[in-house]
């Protein structure tokens, strides 16, 4: 089997790869997956604010990746974002699967508030959060293995854990028969 990943971050392939190692549905194939890495574009903004252009930017990733590679089992966007959720920023990742036939199923990880000065720097400033980050002198980059989200938990969810977890949740439609109802 092979698996196309739109993307060369180290954390968001090691959180698919860590997803797969656990995922039922390759048990027995795990040792002979071919992963294929290959950065391609989104066709959106540089930094996604709102959860329909995080899951665009994913879908987007895909769709790029599969028009790219003519033979893999898998195409997989990944992307992370910020969104509103009632009346807070929440960072989280989000995970878009399509199967060589075209079908297609998003996941999306677990999300964690964002402080409000980071908020404001994205959302009045216009600003990316990698940047903010390290104006901020965190001694992590938003990009790093640990992420934002590591820096804000004390990096007890770090990047590679949002992606683990929104793969886990697009892969299953594929498999499970309450999709197939």
């Amino acid at each position: 089997m092979k698996i196309a990943i739109g993307t060369t971050s180290s954390p968001k392939v090691a959180g698919v790869q860590e997803a797969v190692a656990v995922c039922p549905y390759f048990k027995d194939i795990r040792d002979t997956i071919e992963y294929v890495l290959e950065k391609v574009p989104s066709d959106v903004s540089d930094m996604p604010l709102s959860l329909e252009v995080t899951l665009e930017w994913a879908r987007n990733r895909a769709m790029n990746l599969r028009k790219k590679w003519i033979e893999a089992d898998f195409y997989v966007g990944i992307e992370g974002g910020v969104w509103s959720v009632l009346d807070k920023k929440v960072l989280g990742g989000t995970i878009y699967i399509m199967n060589k036939a075209g079908e297609g199923h998003f996941g999306i990880s677990q999300v964690m508030e964002v402080p409000s000065l980071i908020e404001k720097m994205l959302y009045e400033e216009g600003k990316e959060l990698w940047p903010v980050m390290e104006a901020l002198k965190w001694s992590v980059h938003s990009r790093s293995e640990e992420g934002s989200m590591g820096a804000w938990s004390d990096n007890m969810l770090v990047r590679k854990d949002e992606f683990s977890l929104a793969f886990k949740a697009a892969i299953a439609p594929f498999y499970n028969e309450y999709y197939r109802l």
